[in-house]
């Protein structure tokens, strides 16, 4: 279907304005038998470029009070790493996301996000905690996903500091943070003390085998054009796209994997990966919770405080966390007789 009037005259106005700053180059592609990872100088200041201007585009949203909001530092594999901790207040330990920020893997940091998580705190209720991890090309696969695991352990090993419940943490992330969102529940779904109850994943990219192609749009916006097979190429660094643990939808046997809430898009190549993954998960007996983003876009996660349907996206997403987090634990069966 089209997008709703409010919806559609903000696209308009955002596809129609110039960029936060002077177009970048786009990264790009390494020369040919050269690793992603060994970019050159003029690759490298693109993707500088590049950063700065996703970051920038960002900063247009506001940024609403939350409760408590404080920077911490993760104990990552290879060293340090930025995070933001969003906490609702009171005297409780309070339940917790941990969340991946989007940006095809290569954009993106802890700061950019923080409109997002905003958003995403004060619509759940619930603590967030927001980490960046490190990013291709300079660090592709596997080091973003050794981050998000690491990150996931550390959370839960700190959660008296942090004043968060340490068996009430899920993971969560947005487009390339919903694939590492959903490749760290899988390699954290043993129990223990780590393993997530919860995933959230909006928008995810989990098939990393190709691009899908763009839907037709349905009401001809002139989108700009897309960089996802240069991010994919960064990312993986030759790493095989049919691991597991890069492209989540071709888990062998996701039984056992933590509750999921999947938030789509209509208008976005995404769209049917999360729904099959969404089958999946549903067939192996995993509890999933699908939210379709009926006449919305990729990227509605930052949109809110523009338009109404993105706002009542959030609001969804955030009720359906609360609801996942703060829900009390089944009755014990009684013993047989």
């Amino acid at each position: 279907m089209g997008r709703d009037p409010d919806y559609l005259a903000f696209l308009r106005r955002r596809l129609g304005e110039p960029p936060p700053r002077p177009p970048a180059a786009s990264p790009p592609e390494p020369p040919a038998g050269q690793a992603a990872g060994a970019v050159g100088r003029d690759t490298a200041r693109a993707i500088e470029d590049a950063r700065r201007e996703h970051a920038a585009d960002l900063a247009r949203s506001p940024r609403p009070p939350v409760a408590l909001v404080r920077d911490v530092t993760v104990d990552g594999p290879a060293g340090p790493l930025p995070a933001r901790l969003y906490h609702p207040g009171g005297d409780r330990p309070a339940p917790a996301m941990v969340y991946f920020h989007g940006g095809g893997w290569v954009l993106g940091d802890v700061d950019s996000y923080d409109p997002v998580v905003r958003a995403l705190a004060l619509a759940s209720g619930v603590a967030w905690l927001s980490v960046g991890y490190r990013r291709p090309p300079e660090h592709p696969f596997p080091a973003p996903l050794d981050d998000a695991v690491a990150a996931v352990r550390w959370t839960t090993a700190h959660a008296g500091r942090l004043g968060l419940d340490p068996a009430r943490i899920g993971v969560a992330g947005d487009s390339a943070g919903g694939q590492l969102a959903a490749a760290a529940a899988a390699l954290l779904r043993t129990a223990g003390p780590a393993r997530p109850v919860l995933q959230l994943l909006v928008y995810p990219a989990l098939d990393l085998r190709d691009v899908p192609p763009a839907p037709p749009d349905p009401d001809g916006l002139p989108w700009p054009p897309s960089n996802v097979r240069r991010a994919l190429r960064l990312y993986l660094d030759g790493a095989d796209p049919a691991r597991p643990e890069v492209s989540p939808l071709l888990d062998p046997d996701p039984r056992g994997l933590p509750p999921a809430i999947i938030a789509t898009a209509e208008h976005d190549r995404l769209r049917p990966q999360a729904e099959d993954h969404a089958g999946r998960l549903r067939a192996a007996g995993v509890p999933v919770t699908l939210i379709t983003g009926t006449g919305l876009d990729h990227g509605f996660l930052g949109w809110g405080s523009f338009a109404r349907r993105p706002a009542r996206a959030v609001d969804r997403i955030g009720a359906a966390v609360r609801a996942a987090l703060t829900a009390p634990p089944p009755a014990p069966r009684p013993a047989s007789p």
